[in-house]
């Protein structure tokens, strides 16, 4: 560790100190982790859940691990330096967030969790501190409690802070899986708009109300390996009604209202992953992109009759140039004799 000298402490958690440093010899900044426990073999070094994560994971939005020193029984993990986390820059904004400005910073996230994901990874303690920024660019860091995907379970049940915590975790299940990593992204993305958090519960039983009061009450089948699912059955007594969340998060589009609910569904598996998170319409506003949105124009034809002939027609309507304007005419040709009309589709 000659190399490096410490200016500052900028962190300390339960299992180490960051500090920003210096490499005396490069000038390049770069952020040392100080592990508070004692290490004397190499190997506990190497095994350590962090680092294998991070030697395998290398994507821009995910926090670079440059170095590992062991020296005096001592660990140093040098990482690349970043300016502040996002917490901190919620704490310190003075207005709400562009949809733009919480698109670009959420679509980074999924980004790295889509990496992590497929490649076996889940973190388990996604909040705001742990997403490290610099200028525009985010970076997932603290993979202190990942865990790969194909380890078996029982996994601990108390992980990630409590804000972000999943109600499978919350319940105690055994068997949750890179669902809760999505769930914590959702609570995130609400915090963006609010600047506060969604879930702000003071305890285990008041977390669980907390999120009912915004979701409602679900069936406890929803967790049939959760351990403390007690704790739903007292809630579910009281029969809370889902709130509104446009109600809540007044600034908020509907394609976010949507994403929101999906990635905060009380069943992980009807929440999207990273990756089919990406494809919502909410990170592809003025962009048409495939999704199952149900057709509100339906025809019902009759089967035994002759299969209708279809015609399409473009025009240009002769717009400014700084218009565009795409004219479409669908029309079915009268050779069938119970089925006519016509539709016209203006898109600008």
């Amino acid at each position: 560790m000659d190399r490096y000298k410490m200016l500052e402490e900028i962190g300390d958690g339960t299992c180490g100190c960051v500090f920003k440093a210096i490499n005396i010899e490069t000038y390049e900044i770069v952020a040392v982790k100080k592990m508070k426990r004692k290490f004397y073999f190499w190997e506990d070094c190497m095994n350590l859940r962090e680092v294998k994560a991070l030697r395998k994971l290398n994507h821009p939005n995910i926090v670079k691990l440059k170095e590992v020193v062991r020296e005096n029984n001592e660990l140093f993990f040098i990482f690349e330096h970043m300016e502040c986390n996002l917490y901190q820059i919620m704490r310190e904004q003075q207005r709400p967030f562009s949809e733009e400005e919480i698109r670009n910073f959420m679509s980074q996230v999924l980004q790295g969790l889509t990496h992590m994901h497929t490649n076996g990874y889940f973190h388990r303690d996604l909040k705001p501190e742990n997403v490290l920024v610099t200028k525009d660019v985010l970076k997932i860091a603290d993979f202190g409690l990942a865990r790969e995907v194909s380890s078996a379970p029982p996994y601990t049940e108390y992980v990630s802070t409590r804000w972000y915590r999943a109600p499978e975790v919350l319940l105690q299940s055994s068997t949750y899986t890179p669902a809760i990593d999505m769930w914590a992204v959702g609570a995130i993305l609400a915090e963006l708009f609010t600047l506060s958090p969604i879930f702000p519960g003071e305890s285990e039983i008041d977390q669980l109300y907390k999120i009912c009061c915004v979701l409602g009450t679900p069936e406890p089948a929803v967790f049939p390996k959760a351990s403390n699912v007690s704790l739903l059955m007292n809630l579910s007594c009281a029969e809370i009604s889902p709130a509104n969340l446009s109600d809540i998060i007044p600034n908020a589009s509907l394609e976010a209202i949507d994403l929101i609910m999906q990635l905060c569904s009380w069943d992980p598996l009807k929440r999207p992953t990273a990756d089919q998170s990406l494809q919502h319409p909410f990170f592809h506003v003025g962009m048409w992109v495939p999704y199952p949105l149900r057709d509100p124009l339906e025809l019902k034809l009759n089967n035994k009759g002759p299969k209708p002939n279809l015609e399409l027609n473009l025009w240009d309507f002769g717009a400014e140039p700084d218009d565009c304007f795409l004219g479409l005419t669908l029309a079915v040709k009268p050779s069938v004799s119970n089925l006519g009309g016509k539709l016209m589709f203006v898109l600008n």
